[in-house]
């Protein structure tokens, strides 16, 4: 069985690091070596952070498969778990942080996008600043919303990460897990003092977003924190509005017993009755409305 077959197999079709196998053949038969030990972690953290310098580093593609690799190993093969939180307290001294001067964020922000819970834990105890931005200025907790890792979110949060960072767009993390439908993330971000009512640069709430996309359980999570129901965007659109826009009844029904107000009008004088009239199966919706 040739390289190819053999990583596939233990991989699977749908994380195969086509990139990897054309352009270094060889790492890929260290893998397929060193798969199921804690011998991968220590080739794969070679390849990320090259201590001795002098290296070019590899093409994104490919950081992109080998995060996703580490990724899954640290999954089926998970770090054993001391119950360790890592907090500000206790983080390495000074002199073993010089071990860990490779960890950047542009590595450390793709680890948070494929939820490598061990590589962040390790950046953290060398002391690795976990309110570092990437260019956008976005930190691994952001983007961990961004991509629903309730459980990376939770550790960053333990580990004092900051809560308000927003995108060029003004979205938080409590839009994106809204917008996902991740309740207990939420309630996570709620205790650690996040805005729930945090308006987008288009004025349009976490609220708005559960509403638009018809995430009814992250829709009650947030008004049974008390968020305004009846905020109005940039256009004048409410919850309500966005609700009757996507044709959810459930959102609709919810958020009329949390006192959604339907006579409220956008900048373009319409409630969200008027919006159901305009659907295929308005005489469904209205039912909820009246």
């Amino acid at each position: 069985m040739d390289v190819a077959s053999r990583l596939q197999e233990i991989l699977g079709s749908t994380e195969f690091p086509q990139q990897l196998i054309s352009k270094y053949p060889h790492l890929a038969e260290r893998l397929i070596l060193s798969w199921g030990s804690p011998a991968l972690d220590i080739f794969l953290n070679e390849l990320f952070f090259d201590r001795r310098g002098g290296r070019q580093g590899f093409e994104p593609e490919i950081m992109h498969e080998l995060f996703s690799i580490q990724s899954l190993h640290n999954k089926l093969f998970p770090h054993e778990d001391h119950g360790v939180i890592w907090t500000e307290d206790n983080l390495a001294p000074e002199d073993l942080r010089a071990d860990y001067v490779s960890f950047d964020p542009p590595h450390l922000m793709e680890a948070a996008k494929t939820a490598n819970l061990g590589m962040i834990k390790d950046a953290l105890a060398s002391g690795f600043p976990i309110n570092s931005t990437d260019d956008d200025g976005l930190t691994m907790l952001w983007w961990a919303a961004r991509y629903g890792h309730r459980e990376l979110i939770i550790t960053l949060l333990k580990a004092r990460a900051r809560i308000d960072i927003v995108d060029e767009r003004g979205c938080g993390p409590v839009h994106w897990l809204a917008s996902q439908d991740i309740v207990s993330a939420i309630e996570e971000l709620h205790q650690h003092g996040a805005d729930l009512d945090l308006p987008d640069n288009d004025g349009v709430t976490p609220l708005m977003y559960a509403a638009k996309r018809g995430r009814v359980a992250a829709a009650g999570c947030l008004l049974q924190a008390g968020v305004a129901v009846n905020a109005q965007d940039n256009k004048g659109m409410t919850a309500l509005h966005y609700a009757a826009e996507n044709a959810s009844g459930r959102m609709l029904e919810l958020l009329l017993v949390y006192d959604a107000d339907p006579k409220l009008m956008d900048f373009q004088s319409r409630t969200a009755e008027d919006i159901v009239r305009q659907k295929p199966d308005a005489l469904r919706l209205l039912a909820y409305l009246m």
